[in-house]
């Protein structure tokens, strides 16, 4: 049977899983471009990935963040390399 603090945990959880869902969708309208909203998704994220690193109430999903944020450092910084970015975002 979970107990009050396993319940916690699981809604914190779903907290942190919820951030990479909701910024997924900037790239999955069918009727518009969307590269565009890539480097704001990106930053969107690792921001709402820092601002949960060091809440008590997520320290059991601190080493998960830590891997969240890595991973969205890894692409954010393939932006460097990309030319292309720069002229989709001046043409929007």
């Amino acid at each position: 049977m979970f107990k009050c603090a396993d319940w916690e945990h699981i809604n914190n959880t779903h907290i942190i899983i919820s951030d990479a869902n909701n910024i997924q969708h900037y790239f999955s309208y069918e009727l518009q471009p969307v590269l565009w909203h890539a480097i704001p998704a990106f930053e969107e994220l690792h921001m709402a990935l820092e601002a949960k690193h060091d809440v008590p109430k997520y320290v059991l999903l601190r080493e998960a963040i830590e891997h969240g944020l890595t991973k969205v450092g890894k692409y954010y910084n393939k932006f460097d390399d990309k030319p292309v970015y720069v002229h989709v975002g001046t043409q929007h």
